[in-house]
């Protein structure tokens, strides 16, 4: 529990000082650079993490059937509702 509200607490934070211009504009103009950076090392470190399990290694065609079935299902999901969504707004 402590854990969300910090992962809360930081998104708030960051908010703020994008809402009231406390960055300077180098360092926004770098964000995108840290950004990237950060995704990679998250990749890396989750990457890592699976490799290492062997329960998950194990798991993996099945663990993979269910991320393919549920990628699949997603994106045929978000093209009915946008579909939907457009057919509508053209109508009026």
């Amino acid at each position: 529990m402590i854990r969300i509200l910090l992962y809360v607490f930081i998104i708030c934070f960051g908010f703020f000082l994008s809402k009231y211009n406390l960055i300077p504009f180098k360092l926004k103009n770098k964000t995108g650079i840290l950004q990237t950076a950060s995704l990679f090392f998250l990749l890396s470190i989750m990457g890592y993490k699976i490799g290492s399990d062997d329960k998950i290694i194990k798991e993996f065609p099945t663990l993979g059937l269910y991320a393919l079935i549920i990628a699949i299902l997603s994106i045929l999901g978000s093209i009915l509702i946008t579909r939907l969504f457009f057919q509508r707004r053209g109508d009026k």
